[in-house]
């Protein structure tokens, strides 16, 4: 196995409680010490939003975001322009939906993956309520996967936008972005895509996915502080976007009740954006370039295929999903869930300090429909070890003959 990364250290809630063992990272990442500095160190000393001043303070803002820009599109191999940071999944899909030219595209579908968490979902069937447009439900597979003779059964000439997510929440499952693409592709629709249980994790950058638009939370790979949303637009298509939601600094002057349109990415970033938690990234993405080139992908796929193997030997555990190289995340349940929900063993994990997430997962449609009650989900980062997937499969079996 690739050497431990003995990183512990880096993150402070460590130190405050030293056995944790913390298996919730793709809910919330662990923040480390460099990226809480940077953060810190722009309210204490900067403060002034980018892009809103020409004094001394407002220009290091500035600076400050466009440089973090220009290491995440290194990190992403994408161009700056076109990578915007928003305030949340929901506000960017929002602004996209808004913005799209239905009418003169001619189209009045949205076709969304039964696998898509709240946040994509909702925002999604929200806009289609606004804007008086169909919605399709595209079924899931046994194994959480999008079905793909659905979805080629349910896009068509009059499907606008397609979403389909990287990694599905809860079971961990991959879907096949790129075949979903050739399908959505082949009738003119846009295909968008949540990477953010992969984008920092994965050996390949989700940039080259073949989807048109990718969002995802800066706070799960990426290790940078909450709050904080990025959303890649593939050039082809972001030149000639409006996006529905604009103002402050995404238009570059007003007269009466006109407006013109700044250019990408400012016209991405309406309103005040968080550049607390934007400098907070840039320090995660020079931590994380270091973590991947002393193999951190690699201690990851060990890490979670370890974690398959040893719950799989406690006989009363349902693991679910498909197992593969490319996720953090493992979903599973002790028994039936009347027996013992698994709040419960979340909880009684909680007494021996291991943080497991456990519900819905923020995913109804998909996580009903594979255990009604919710599932536990266990999820890994660059931080944790052999001995932490020890200490929780060992607390399982001591829970499964105890309580079963």
């Amino acid at each position: 196995m690739t050497a431990k990364l003995d990183i512990k250290s880096d993150f402070g809630v460590f130190e405050k409680i030293p056995d944790l063992v913390y298996l919730d990272s793709a809910s919330t990442t662990l923040v480390p010490r460099t990226s809480i500095q940077a953060t810190t160190y722009f309210l204490d000393k900067i403060v002034s939003s980018a892009r809103k001043g020409a004094h001394k303070l407002a220009i290091q803002g500035s600076t400050i975001v466009e440089n973090t820009r220009k290491s995440l599109s290194q990190f992403l191999e994408a161009e700056p322009a076109s990578l915007s940071f928003q305030k949340s999944i929901p506000s960017s899909i929002a602004s996209l939906i808004y913005g799209y030219d239905w009418k003169q595209k001619k189209k009045d579908r949205i076709a969304i993956s039964q696998g898509e968490e709240n946040s994509v979902l909702v925002s999604l069937l929200r806009s289609a309520e606004v804007l008086n447009i169909e919605v399709d439900i595209v079924p899931i597979e046994d194994d959480g996967a999008v079905s793909l003779s659905s979805l080629e059964d349910m896009v068509n000439e009059r499907t606008g936008i397609v979403a389909v997510s990287h990694i599905v929440p809860g079971i961990g499952t991959r879907n096949p972005v790129s075949k979903i693409a050739e399908v959505v592709h082949s009738h003119d629709a846009l295909l968008l895509t949540d990477a953010t249980r992969s984008v920092g994790i994965t050996e390949k950058s989700p940039i080259h996915l073949d989807c048109d638009i990718l969002v995802f939370s800066a706070n799960i790979g990426l290790m940078a502080p909450p709050g904080l949303t990025v959303q890649w637009i593939n050039p082809s298509i972001e030149r000639n976007h409006i996006p529905g939601i604009l103002g402050g600094s995404s238009v570059s002057n007003v007269v009466g009740k006109s407006y013109e349109i700044a250019l990408q990415p400012d016209k991405f970033e309406s309103g005040y954006i968080n550049v607390p938690a934007i400098a907070g990234l840039g320090a995660s993405i020079n931590y994380l370039t270091n973590l991947h080139a002393n193999g951190m992908t690699k201690y990851i796929t060990q890490l979670v295929n370890y974690m398959r193997q040893r719950l799989e030997e406690i006989d009363t555990l349902t693991l679910y999903g498909r197992p593969n190289n490319e996720t953090t995340i493992v979903g599973f349940n002790l028994g039936d869930s009347s027996e013992i929900g698994c709040h419960d063993i979340a909880l009684f994990l909680d007494e021996s300090n291991i943080a497991v997430r456990s519900g819905l997962i923020c995913a109804h449609p998909l996580i009903q429909s594979i255990s009604l009650d919710g599932l536990i989900q266990a999820s890994v980062h660059a931080y944790n070890s052999i001995e932490d997937i020890d200490r929780l499969t060992d607390t399982l079996t001591i829970i499964s003959k105890d309580l079963m």
